[in-house]
């Protein structure tokens, strides 16, 4: 089913120097349990269609489109894991609880499974500095997926770690993401991650952006993010990408 769509997005930004168009044109489905990545040159608005897919802005024209009519809500991961140093692991994942008044005792229930189902429920007590990078992406993780997202938006949110250290959290998160059949878009300037991770991959030109080619990727009976980095097709889907690219 379409979760939602972009149709037809153009977005300007107006200042006393003149207008700066970031997208133009821009137009993609989404559909409910699928995992996209978008891929372009620096600079080009990638995060800007993160941004209103949230609501946090408006287009300048177009519109973006949520089949959904009831309660939907993104949920947004970033470079950073934003987890505040002098709150514990639960209280950190309380947060967005607290913050949108959901802090029920259903939703605590929910949270805390969430915990002991993906190995944190032991680190409840510790405080952020006492985690790996890893171990607390996964926490921010939590908290986003605590408050039941219809979709969940990733900007970078794996950069910012080691290499090694990130191909694991990809597996744990895709893993997580492919369980409870989240729908997701991802933000990445990786090939090999949005190969390893996506359904679908959305490649952008430069500014002001406009979709080049959707590729649609057929690696789902490969297994993991981590094998599928390793299999031939990953090669090919690599070079068509890094072509379009270029």
């Amino acid at each position: 089913m379409n979760l939602l769509e972009l149709k037809d997005i153009t977005l300007t930004y107006f200042s006393d120097n003149g207008e700066t168009k970031a997208l133009e044109n821009i137009s993609f489905n989404v559909n409910d349990g699928e995992f996209i990545s978008i891929v372009g040159p620096s600079g080009c608005g990638k995060t800007t269609i993160l941004s209103l897919i949230s609501g946090l802005i408006k287009p300048t024209s177009g519109e973006v489109i949520i089949n959904q009519n009831d309660n939907f809500y993104a949920g947004y991961m970033f470079q950073k894991d934003n987890l505040f140093e002098w709150r514990t692991v639960l209280d950190n994942v309380y947060l967005g609880l607290e913050i949108r008044k959901m802090k029920t005792a259903e939703n605590i229930e929910y949270a805390n499974d969430l915990l002991k189902k993906y190995n944190l429920w032991e680190f409840r007590n510790k405080y952020p500095k006492q985690l790996s990078g890893g171990m607390r992406q996964r926490v921010a993780l939590i908290r986003t997926l605590a408050l039941k997202p219809s979709i969940l938006l990733l900007d970078e949110a794996f950069s910012a770690l080691d290499y090694q250290t990130r191909l694991n959290i990809c597996d744990d998160v895709y893993s997580i993401i492919k369980q409870m059949k989240l729908t997701a878009i991802l933000v990445t300037h990786d090939i090999s991650e949005a190969i390893s991770l996506s359904d679908k991959i959305i490649i952008l030109s430069s500014r002001p952006a406009t979709v080049k080619k959707e590729i649609s990727l057929n690696l789902n009976n490969i297994g993991t993010p981590l094998k599928r980095r390793e299999c031939p097709q990953a090669k090919e889907y690599f070079e068509t990408i890094w072509s379009e690219l270029m």
